[in-house]
């Protein structure tokens, strides 16, 4: 059964005694949305240069997802809600750390960076050339797991697009690869793929000196 959603019924769906008893806060004459403080412990601070701006990006999406995880868990709505921005931040987060390994170690291997695809299965295969120049060895078969789990996300969401809209550039509407979805199973093997990045970034960075 379809159920056709307004925003306001999306809202009341969540807590309607909550949306009755709340101010709604109302555009105003003078409101900016990019403005700065006074008070620096309100600011937030970009960072200039590549490296450093990829870093915080990856390091940024992965902690925004682990956030709303630990959000979704106060109802089956939340949850509901929150699955769509979950999985795009998750797959961003594989997206950028596979692009900075490459970008970072890549070039002394003959692997260069690649700043275009989307495609997270191919920039695999470029990362896995960079392991492979550097002679790093995969006694316990990780490379195989993280290898599998990217698999996964390239599969439900190929260009990064299935999770940020509901239809293509043609109106089509975007079919969707994970009906059901275990959000903190997500979490929990996000972290290890997100340590395993770590260890890869620590490593390779040895093997570099």
């Amino acid at each position: 059964m379809h159920i056709m959603y307004t925003k306001m019924k999306v809202t009341a769906l969540g807590d309607f005694a909550e949306i009755l008893s709340r101010e709604f806060r109302w555009p105003k004459p003078g409101d900016q949305a990019f403005t700065k403080s006074s008070d620096w412990q309100q600011n937030a601070l970009t960072t200039q240069g590549v490296h450093g701006r990829l870093v915080l990006m990856m390091t940024g999406y992965k902690e925004a997802a682990d956030t709303l995880v630990d959000e979704a868990q106060q109802s089956g709505f939340k949850r509901d809600t929150l699955i769509y921005p979950v999985i795009f931040l998750y797959r961003q987060f594989i997206e950028l750390e596979l692009k900075y390994l490459i970008y970072t170690f890549g070039g002394r291997v003959g692997v260069e960076a690649n700043w275009k695809s989307h495609d997270i299965a191919f920039l695999w295969t470029e990362f896995v050339k960079v392991l492979a120049g550097y002679g790093v060895q995969d006694p316990d078969k990780t490379d195989a797991v993280v290898s599998s789990i990217v698999a996964e996300f390239a599969k439900v969401d190929p260009q990064s697009y299935s999770y940020r809209y509901p239809v293509d550039t043609r109106g089509h509407e975007v079919p969707l690869g994970v009906d059901v979805l275990n959000l903190s199973a997500l979490k929990d093997v996000m972290d290890g793929v997100g340590g395993y990045f770590t260890g890869c970034d620590g490593y390779l960075d040895h093997l570099a000196d």
